[in-house]
């Protein structure tokens, strides 16, 4: 049987409205990793970063998505696909930094002009030590 504090604690706390938000988290530095072509999962990791921001708050966060390997293949398809480029572009005003690795691009004997909206500033030489550097500089690394 509950005491009367104790039912009077459980009836408080089911009462009291559960809020999640922004203020709940401190501000996150956050690195993805895409190294893979599957369309589902890009659009699943895209959809994962949406509601990370969301619940984090776009002026708490810090975040950073590494394309390497087969993912570069998303970025090429971008080009002439508007419903991937709608995808990159509502991240980016999120402020989303899409880094691309610079061995990949030169693997698939590709230049910047064959992606879709990137630009110098968004290469790093080697993908995995650029993860390395960020982990290094505070970071969290994520792969969904």
């Amino acid at each position: 049987m509950f005491g009367f504090k104790k039912l009077l604690w459980l009836l408080l706390l089911l009462a009291t409205p559960m809020v999640f938000g922004a203020e709940n988290y401190a501000p996150q530095k956050v690195i993805y990793h895409i190294n893979y072509s599957d369309i589902s999962r890009i659009g699943a990791t895209f959809g994962n970063i949406n509601n990370h921001i969301e619940a984090v708050g776009e002026d708490h966060i810090d975040l950073k998505v590494m394309i390497h390997g087969a993912a570069l293949d998303y970025l090429i398809a971008a080009t002439t696909d508007s419903a991937k480029q709608i995808a990159l572009d509502s991240l980016r005003l999120q402020d989303v930094q899409f880094l691309v690795c610079n061995n990949t691009l030169q693997a698939y004997h590709l230049g910047l002009e064959d992606l879709y909206d990137v630009a110098t500033k968004d290469m790093v030489q080697a993908g995995l030590p650029a993860i390395v550097a960020l982990q290094q500089a505070g970071y969290m690394y994520l792969r969904p």
